[in-house]
């Protein structure tokens, strides 16, 4: 029998070609047998235990035998008694194609688009919509909950987008720029407010307006910024409004059409420019994201940065996807405006 270093040394023999030809069958031959999901599972039962639930968020629950390799619960407040798996109230709640999930995640990993997706996997156009959002719904609890020490902003403009609306009251649009900008009667760009501490977290938000005011920057940073966080940006007069109104957060600016502070050359947004020219290619192949889904696909940018370090990332994915706690209530809210691209 052969041992892993003579796997290996049979490996190297290979080309490069090859090498990447047994590495993508082999992947692929794992996920259909559903390894990665499995040790997904198995982590996140060892970590947390017995799953409250996700309703009524009650720790009274007791484990009631397993159903498919799922397991069951029954939550034992006197009012409620209901069961529930191991799912309930996670992405692969509710998933009959649990075969094709880990492959679905590589597409995504990928960032391919819904259609290709679809054909990569052989399911309906509906079902890779309805998973997609299934996921990036899970994403919002990374989403970093404060910002500290040296922290760059900048908003970064993108065109509002009905993609998939229907009963619009304007003529379609027959390409990207053909809209307006920022007329008198509507609102017709999205501006994307970014925050990058240096060496550290990401936090982006999506705000509708046609020129950002300091309200709604602060509702933007909705208090991430600790006491004596140092927020550089350029010289907007809404951003030094806004250090005014939180005088804990100290401030420095540059001239925009500078791009540095030339007193100071540590004092410019150059990281937020290189996560803007990184966030504008993970859309591009989207040929255009619907605005009401838009914060959902910074999430998605966000968590995917965050990952890409790391070596196993799908199993990140569905591990964070089952941890997270309040992707049941997100994702109905989802289904309340989703489109049903069936029509």
């Amino acid at each position: 029998m052969k041992t892993i270093n003579d796997i290996k040394s049979v490996f190297r023999s290979l080309s490069g070609y090859q090498q990447e030809q047994v590495l993508e069958e082999l992947l692929q031959e794992h996920e259909v047998q559903g390894k990665v999901l499995e040790l997904a599972t198995a982590e996140v039962l060892e970590e947390r235990g017995k799953k409250p639930y996700p309703h009524c968020g009650s720790e009274k629950v007791y484990k009631r035998g397993k159903q498919n390799n799922v397991q069951m619960y029954q939550c034992q407040t006197e009012t409620c008694k209901k069961w529930y798996s191991e799912t309930t109230g996670t992405p692969l709640w509710d998933i009959k194609l649990k075969s094709k999930w880990q492959g679905y995640l590589r597409c995504m990993e990928k960032g391919m688009t819904l259609k290709a997706t679809s054909e990569e996997l052989k399911i309906s156009i509906q079902t890779s919509f309805d998973w997609r959002h299934k996921i990036l719904s899970s994403l919002s609890k990374f989403v970093p909950e404060t910002l500290s020490g040296v922290v760059e902003s900048d908003e970064f403009e993108i065109a509002l987008s009905n993609k998939g609306q229907r009963n619009l009251d304007r003529k379609p649009r027959t390409r990207g720029t053909d809209f307006k900008r920022n007329n008198e009667e509507e609102i017709t760009v999205v501006q994307v407010v970014t925050a990058v501490e240096r060496g550290g977290e990401t936090y982006m938000k999506a705000v509708e307006s046609k020129r950002l005011t300091t309200e709604e920057i602060t509702k933007a940073f909705d208090g991430k910024l600790k006491d004596g966080t140092l927020l550089i940006t350029d010289s907007h007069k809404s951003y030094k409004s806004f250090v005014k109104e939180n005088p804990a957060i100290k401030h420095k600016t540059f001239i925009a059409k500078d791009h540095v502070n030339k007193l100071d050359k540590k004092i410019h947004v150059q990281t937020v420019n290189n996560k803007h020219k990184k966030l504008k290619q993970f859309l591009d192949p989207f040929n255009g994201v619907s605005s009401k889904y838009l914060q959902n696909y910074l999430n998605w940018f966000a968590y995917a940065e965050k990952l890409r370090e790391t070596k196993h990332t799908i199993k990140q994915w569905v591990i964070g996807g089952m941890l997270a706690s309040n992707p049941y209530e997100l994702f109905l809210l989802f289904k309340q405006n989703a489109v049903n691209i069936r029509i």
